[in-house]
């Protein structure tokens, strides 16, 4: 399909039909929830609010057969004082029948609104909807993440010495502290900014520390503590050209780890403030060579089958999210499980994308290594590169801005690599951009098919080695 016709089809395409979940329909409308939301949702402490606005942020559609779970953002406003925030909240619809009622009563047997603070209590923590036969849950409850609402009802108060004892010499204690969400996976994970202020009573002064808190569904978050800790301890003449963000303290019960705030700038937003790439592409695609070349010693591994079975995945989304470029996304898959092989294992950090990586000068940082394993080292800068190519989160940016960052990218990164690596990329390229067509599509990101169909043109020319 030409470029012009390929854009045409996916432009024209709605939120998809799903016969299995119907109510995908009204879900996918923000207009139409946006009502639904200001119809059933409950003030939990007796005040009243209004919902000014509903923008979905995150689906997880078709990852199984069984449920759908739905993110949306609110746009609340407290009347009585005029304070406006934004407000999380999830759906969860099932296919089967009776099933989200079903869990809906199970659910508030354990007083949902425990353990949540009373600035964050706003609506009622649980409800259901019976029209669209889905389970609610409003931030922070949630069912299999039951740690966030410990960790923001003050559990982490004893985390204030440690902070204040790294403010160096002097009688510190903390005076103020906040907790600010930053990302949120419904039943997966959230991360949290920690700002705690302390005054040295001895000096006089005042001193604002920074952490970064992320909240786990399993102990992947002690494993990452593990991994970071070793790579924090090496010697700067030992680190191989990049850094890692400095853990804290992994908290076991809580399964909450602290982080450090990374220092310098995202190469996010060092390209949206204009930055010359060339200044920060190559030495990001040196420290990412660098990191593809180490030795970790970590025992995870993620195999070609593996590989495969996500950009199958990814590939059946975008099929079923644009029905009408089916046989394009057919056939960008098909060539890529056709064509790579098991290569021998290496590092990856396995989520390179511009938002996490920071430079300061030319120091790279890497941080979220929760999914560093062993793999094809290639599927690093084709991860990055995608990202690039496709656009994602470089919005405010003309597209052949950041397709010549990438393209500097994927040049200085092959100069420090072994050359035939180089033969294994246009598969992993196009593959990883099947997997960012997808991830456009969850995300339900603004304009989205024309996105979802750029990276689609993408994968198609990287196919042909023109990346």
């Amino acid at each position: 399909m030409a470029k012009q016709q390929l854009l045409e089809a996916v432009r024209g395409e709605a939120f998809p039909v799903d016969r299995d979940f119907p109510q995908l329909e009204i879900a996918s409308d923000p207009r139409r929830m946006l009502e639904v939301f200001r119809a059933h949702l409950k003030p939990a402490s007796g005040k009243r609010y209004h919902i000014l606005d509903c923008v979905p942020f995150r689906f997880r559609c078709r990852q199984s057969t069984s449920r759908c779970v739905l993110q949306y953002t609110l746009r609340v406003l407290e009347p009585s004082s005029g304070r406006q925030w934004d407000q999380w909240v999830a759906g969860l619809v099932y296919a089967r029948t009776g099933e989200a009622e079903r869990l809906w009563r199970e659910m508030p047997a354990g007083d949902p609104c425990r353990g949540i603070p009373e600035h964050w209590l706003t609506f009622q923590p649980v409800d259901f909807i019976p029209d669209l036969h889905m389970v609610v849950e409003v931030f922070p409850y949630d069912r299999k993440l039951r740690n966030l609402s410990a960790v923001m009802g003050g559990a982490l108060l004893p985390l204030d010495r440690l902070l204040v004892e790294r403010m160096g010499p002097g009688r510190w204690h903390a005076e103020e502290r906040t907790i600010e969400p930053t990302r949120y996976r419904t039943e997966l994970g959230a991360a949290l900014r920690y700002t705690v202020r302390a005054r040295d009573a001895l000096a006089s002064r005042s001193e604002t520390l920074r952490c970064y808190l992320k909240v786990y569904r399993n102990e992947r978050g002690g494993e990452t503590f593990e991994l970071l800790r070793s790579l924090a301890a090496r010697s700067e003449h030992d680190r191989n050209g990049f850094s890692v963000v400095r853990p804290i303290s992994y908290l076991r019960e809580l399964r909450t780890l602290l982080l450090e705030e990374a220092q310098g700038a995202s190469v996010q937003q060092l390209l949206l403030g204009g930055r010359d790439p060339a200044e920060v592409m190559r030495p990001v695609a040196r420290a990412a060579a660098a990191f593809n070349q180490d030795v970790l010693g970590i025992a995870r591994r993620h195999s070609l089958a593996d590989q495969l079975e996500e950009v199958k995945r990814a590939a059946s989304l975008v099929q079923w999210a644009c029905p009408r470029a089916r046989a394009e996304v057919e056939a960008i898959a098909a060539a890529v499980i056709d064509g790579l092989r098991e290569a021998p294992p290496a590092p990856i950090h396995r989520d390179l994308k511009t938002d996490h990586i920071f430079l300061t000068g030319e120091r790279v940082i890497f941080i979220d290594l929760d999914s560093v394993v062993l793999g094809d080292p290639v599927r690093d800068p084709a991860h990055l590169f995608a990202h690039l190519t496709a656009g994602v989160g470089l919005d405010s940016i003309p597209r052949e801005r950041a397709r010549t960052a990438a393209a500097l990218f994927v040049q200085e990164y092959f100069a420090h690599v072994p050359k035939p690596w180089r033969r294994r990329f246009p598969l992993h390229g196009a593959g990883a951009l099947i997997e960012v067509a997808g991830g456009i599509f969850k995300r339900q990101e603004p304009h989205w098919p024309e996105k979802v169909s750029a990276a689609i043109e993408e994968a198609q020319l990287c196919l042909q080695g023109k990346a």
